[in-house]
């Protein structure tokens, strides 16, 4: 039993922003005294502490060391590292309390192999088909036999950025090839396998809970965005922001979704004590994904996320380590929350994630900030010239509740506009127009509706492939959509049904007229032509177009085609083709003479937009 009616020694073992967050949390009582062991000075937390010192947090021994100089009454473990190098254990070894999992526990984050191969044997649907290798021709077979459409995955812990998706990091077969070699040869995630794993497409969600054996306590869902740049492009990075809805659930998400992950939480953690007859503990993160064949697990970590865990703490109303105590001491508190939506966007240094170890070199009005309601989160530490270096971390995170998410991203939004100096941040996390892409994809995925979105750059491949089987549409080489996905992405569109590509826009904002979009290609996969895709495909369009700041739509049309005349008069288009040059007559309609070479005229059809 954990004393509680007296005062209560708490050490946190972590160094970033979602330990800064838990500290808050747990002074709020002042019966907690509170330490920290941290590897960096993470200025917002020296100052809160009642001790600290500053240490690997790979040596347990120094950690049970540093408990037991400290007469430390609970220890909270965060972070992955020490987890994976059995801290638990020897806090537990020395018989001071600890709420983190024993490094065989600990494997539901470290060993991605073990965790699968778990839930395939006692909860087969909950994971995604996949195979685990040690040898790189057979990796590479597997991979093939799934057309390339894999995620490729190290088995060990990576900082959140080993897994590479084909489509996304991996662009063709070559890739998947290279990174099946690379982490076999090189180990990385410390083993020599690998996880070839059927790609998912879906929209994503994070439940966390804390956990004491069968029992757990979950929290409400929240959503992160990993990718560095607005519209899910770029390259991964630990994260550049979250947001909650009020209540549990996300705006996208329904009550079975949120009770489809707890079961998942809840078999996994008696499928675990079924095969080790040990006991899990501390903070269990599970990444999930609303699939078209329902809630599926991605991958668990042992420890908060960040900046998730953020977003959590921000309105739980109750003292966590209270939750912790009473848990542990085998009661299951009932904890409440505000009734608030939140928004997280993080700052970084520009460079990131390709650079790290950078400084960053902004300048807080921190009265002003304190005006607006944001609240700020340091996942960096003071280097030996004092300042602020984000080392394999990020930045500055800034948290801002409201009532709708809308009201929590515009006082963000506010905030970060008073941040002077040199930084990077995802402007579009909490927006609306992301939050309705969310709700539609999701809409899409349940009712088996197409779902529209805007291409990037990791769609080249999967395009190439569709324009390859629609027959009339003008093939070109696999670079030519890699470069105008790269540089024109935004304005090029794609309609996608249960992950396949059934539709597609090719266009760019011209520049030498300014406010017209060109619309070079428009396609519909053969035998679903006639079904309305393509008239909802080009009304998304136009609404992302007139969000370019384009007025005007221009597009050419051979004669022949009958079907794409139709489409685009149907949908308000005109034929100008006589005040572009010397006409002619070709199946009845007026085409611009020779308009792109000797004998090849086409019609010019434009429509004017709203958007001025």
């Amino acid at each position: 039993m954990i004393k509680t009616n007296e005062t209560v020694r708490v050490l946190i073992v972590g160094s970033w922003a979602k330990e800064q967050i838990t500290i808050e949390n747990i002074k709020k009582d002042s019966k907690y005294e509170v330490y920290a062991y941290l590897d960096c000075k993470n200025p917002a937390i020296l100052e809160q502490v009642r001790g600290y010192t500053l240490d690997s947090l790979y040596d347990s021994g120094k950690i049970a060391n540093y408990a037991r100089e400290k007469r430390i009454d609970l220890v909270l473990i965060t972070t992955a590292s020490p987890l994976a190098g059995g801290a638990a254990d020897a806090l537990q070894r020395q018989g001071i309390p600890v709420f983190g999992p024993g490094k065989s526990a600990a494997r539901l984050e470290s060993d991605k192999a073990f965790t699968r191969e778990l839930l395939r044997k006692y909860q087969p649907g909950a994971v995604p088909p996949f195979r685990v290798f040690d040898r790189a021709d057979a990796a590479e077979q597997y991979a093939r036999s799934m057309d390339w459409n894999v995620a490729v995955k190290p088995v060990g812990l990576t900082e959140g950025l080993g897994v590479k998706v084909f489509g996304n990091q991996l662009h063709h077969s070559g890739d998947v090839r290279d990174y099946i070699s690379e982490i076999l040869e090189n180990k990385i995630g410390g083993s020599a396998s690998v996880i070839i794993e059927q790609k998912q497409t879906g929209e994503e969600f994070t439940l966390q809970c804390l956990v004491n054996d069968r029992d757990f306590i979950p929290t409400p869902a929240v959503q992160d965005f990993k990718k560095l740049l607005p519209g899910e492009r770029g390259a991964n990075t630990a994260s550049m922001g979250s947001y909650s809805e009020a209540g549990r659930l996300l705006p996208f998400m329904k009550q079975q979704d949120y009770q489809a992950a707890l079961d998942i939480i809840s078999g996994t953690l008696e499928a675990f004590k079924r095969e080790t007859n040990e006991i899990c503990r501390g903070f269990l993160y599970g990444q999930f994904m609303i699939t078209a064949r329902g809630v599926i697990l991605i991958e668990y970590n042992f420890r908060p996320g960040d900046p998730e865990w953020i977003n959590t703490v921000s309105v739980l109303e109750d003292n966590l380590a209270d939750m912790i105590v009473s848990l542990l001491n085998g009661r299951r508190p009932e904890p409440a929350f505000e009734d608030r939506a939140t928004v997280c966007k993080y700052i970084v240094p520009p460079g990131y994630p390709k650079v790290l170890d950078q400084v960053l070199e902004v300048t807080l009005d921190e009265q002003e900030l304190d005006n607006i309601g944001v609240q700020r989160y340091y996942s960096a530490g003071l280097d030996d010239s004092g300042h602020l270096n984000v080392g394999s971390e990020r930045g500055i995170a800034f948290l801002a509740k409201g009532d709708t998410i809308a009201e929590a991203n515009g006082i963000v939004e506010q905030a970060v506009s008073h941040v002077n100096g040199r930084f990077y941040y995802r402007h579009d996390i909490g927006s609306s127009g992301l939050i309705e892409e969310k709700r539609r994809h999701v809409e899409a995925l349940r009712g088996n509706k197409p779902h529209f979105r805007t291409a990037h750059q990791g769609d080249f491949l999967a395009v190439h492939r569709f324009v390859a089987s629609c027959q009339g549409l003008e093939r070109y080489a696999e670079h030519f959509y890699k470069i105008m996905l790269r540089y024109f992405g935004e304005g090029c569109y794609i309609a996608e049904q249960d992950g396949e590509i059934i539709g597609w826009i090719l266009g760019f904002k011209t520049y030498n007229a300014p406010g017209t979009y060109f619309l070079w290609q428009i396609g519909i996969k053969p035998g679903l032509q006639g079904r309305g895709i393509g008239r909802s495909l080009l009304r998304y369009a136009e609404k992302e177009i007139e969000s370019l700041g384009c007025s005007r739509i221009e597009l050419t049309i051979d004669p022949e085609n009958t079907p794409s005349q139709k489409l685009f008069e149907k949908s308000g288009y005109s034929n100008i083709s006589e005040v572009e040059g010397e006409t002619v007559s070709v199946n009845g309609n007026i085409a611009v003479k020779d308009h792109y070479s000797p004998g090849r005229h086409f019609m010019v059809y434009e429509k004017q937009l709203t958007a001025a």
